[in-house]
């Protein structure tokens, strides 16, 4: 277990999976994170590395070859290392490895930094090609917050706030056929809320493409308190709570998306895949900003 404390927050973060497991405010003593049941859903902000959502049909193909993985990839059952820690930060890091192969056959290096600012916690996603040619990948980040912040309260109080007006679309999750269909629903027009309906998540996760805010907050009416969470270099965020869990609404910015039910490319030629030569680095970040 992992600690960052300053006068504002305290915060837990596991090795496995690199995983925020709690963010309590210093002032009114609250975990803004879901408490991870593991007889509901046991995460609560792995990593996705180096898919986001499912394969088509759990497999993919790679240079010719067939290969499995399960859904959101192998980061978050992953170990990651502590190359280095202090009472701020921490930075976490995991490579390629004969298991890792077995899976997805690049050699990669993936760096994850966690940094205590304020009332804000950022992570850092790096990724490094050392070796390969090029190397194909997505990466995403999956923080799950208490829905209602206060237990008592109802979560029909909270609604999501966007930091600009927005016209934008879904993407559609077909359970049914294991995947995304090309069918879009719309969401928003020039506005900037929608509140949180447990029946807006029957199919699965709100996917929002082409989005212009820098932020996206969750808010309430019952109280002044909300978290507001900033991305930057993603192309998709995912809005989710499970139908049969309540208690928790994630906000998952993505690189990248379950596969198509009709995708029949490589994995290379998916959606929003990152395309990385050697010697490059990809960096995308994001920031938790907990108002008490």
């Amino acid at each position: 277990m992992i600690k960052l404390e300053n006068e504002f927050l305290y915060v837990e973060i596991e090795p496995l999976g690199a995983e925020i497991s709690k963010i309590i405010g210093v002032q009114d003593h609250i975990n803004y994170m879901w408490k991870q049941d593991p007889s509901l859903w046991g995460h609560s902000a792995p990593v996705l590395f180096p898919i986001v959502g499912a394969l088509k049909d759990g497999q993919t193909r790679i240079n010719g070859q067939t290969y499995k993985m399960n859904q959101h990839g192998f980061s978050r059952n992953s170990e990651y290392a502590v190359l280095s820690q202090d009472k701020h930060q921490v930075i976490l890091h995991l490579e390629s490895n004969d298991e890792t192969k077995c899976m997805y056959p690049y050699d990669f290096d993936l760096t994850v930094t966690y940094c205590l600012n304020n009332n804000t916690l950022e992570a850092i996603f790096e990724v490094k090609n050392t070796k390969e040619k090029e190397i194909y990948f997505q990466i995403g980040g999956h923080p799950a917050f208490a829905c209602p912040f206060i237990e008592g309260e109802d979560a029909n109080d909270y609604y999501i706030e966007f930091s600009q007006k927005e016209t934008v679309s879904q993407k559609l999750i077909c359970p049914a056929r294991g995947g995304m269909s090309r069918g879009v629903l719309p969401l928003l027009e020039n506005e900037r809320h929608f509140f949180i309906r447990q029946a807006m998540f029957n199919s699965d996760a709100i996917v929002i493409p082409d989005f212009k805010s820098e932020s996206i907050a969750l808010k309430s009416l019952s109280n002044s308190k909300s978290i507001v969470f900033h991305m930057h270099n993603f192309d998709h965020v995912g809005i989710w709570t499970s139908k049969h869990t309540g208690g928790l609404l994630a906000i998952e910015p993505w690189v990248g998306h379950t596969d198509y039910v009709d995708f029949n490319g490589e994995f290379k030629d998916k959606e929003s895949i990152v395309r990385l030569e050697k010697g490059q680095i990809f960096k995308a970040d994001f920031i938790i900003e907990i108002n008490q």
